[in-house]
């Protein structure tokens, strides 16, 4: 996997607006990118244990740094304490791109793992309003 799906970025996009990243604010994207980390790793840890989820995490963030190289720090330990750094340093569209980026790679390799299905049904136990954005004729 070299780039997460459309599909998957599109989620992430719509996950990290829920959060309140408008798009304004890196502060405010890097805010929102933290509590989508919180609410992925509440529901998914009991299902992948805490270090398959930062596994997990971490394995994201190093797919995803080959297109954005300021994901270096959070391809490591620590790394979602990193990111809200790293996403402040960026103007307010490049860390909506880079943050969407990160969770739609996070959420391409969640549903490769547990499938297509329980990756919505777990976004949505988070996201009640989620859209499903898979594509038409596409299995749940």
């Amino acid at each position: 996997m070299s780039r997460p799906s459309a599909t998957q970025v599109e989620r992430a996009k719509q996950l990290l607006a829920n959060e309140g990243a408008s798009g304004r604010s890196s502060t405010e994207c890097a805010a929102a990118a933290w509590r989508v980390y919180e609410k992925l790793n509440a529901r998914l840890a009991p299902l992948l244990g805490p270090a398959g989820f930062d596994a997990l995490f971490v394995r994201s963030a190093k797919l995803a740094q080959t297109e954005f190289v300021s994901l270096v720090e959070v391809a490591g330990p620590e790394g979602m304490k990193k990111l809200g750094a790293c996403l402040q340093e960026l103007d307010p569209a490049d860390a909506t791109v880079v943050a969407a980026t990160l969770f739609g790679t996070f959420l391409d390799l969640m549903t490769t793992f547990i499938g297509e299905r329980l990756t919505v049904l777990v976004l949505r136990s988070a996201w009640p309003t989620i859209e499903d954005t898979a594509p038409r004729g596409t299995k749940k």
